[in-house]
């Protein structure tokens, strides 16, 4: 296993990087700016049926999991949310990492930290 470890991106958030690779998680430049633009303004937001199946091969920090989370709440759609991560995060790198800093609703962040 290599070792993971939460570094800041260039827009404020964190994702994780793995130095035996050099690769991150998430855009150095910004690991929120691109999970929302790719993930929810160009992919989860163009679909408008009430009810939706999201599929998401590598679950990661989950960041775009809570994303979803956060949208579903404005929108009231229903989502079966499903996830693959073959090397889940430790909980301490989940709370390292930060992103339930970024929702107001303790409920959303309760939800976040069951996964």
């Amino acid at each position: 296993m290599y070792s993971r470890k939460p570094v800041k991106t260039s827009d404020g958030s964190s994702t994780i990087f793995i130095p035996e690779l050099n690769e991150s998680y998430h855009s150095i430049h910004g690991a929120l700016t691109e999970s929302q633009h790719v993930f929810i303004e160009n992919g989860f937001k163009l679909l408008k049926q009430d009810k939706v199946k999201v599929l998401e091969v590598g679950f990661g920090t989950g960041l775009n999991a809570l994303l979803t989370l956060v949208e579903t709440c404005k929108n009231s759609q229903e989502v079966n949310y499903c996830a693959l991560e073959p090397y889940p995060l430790e909980l301490e790198l989940i709370v390292q990492v930060g992103y339930d800093k970024l929702v107001q609703e303790e409920s959303i962040r309760k939800v976040y930290y069951s996964w």
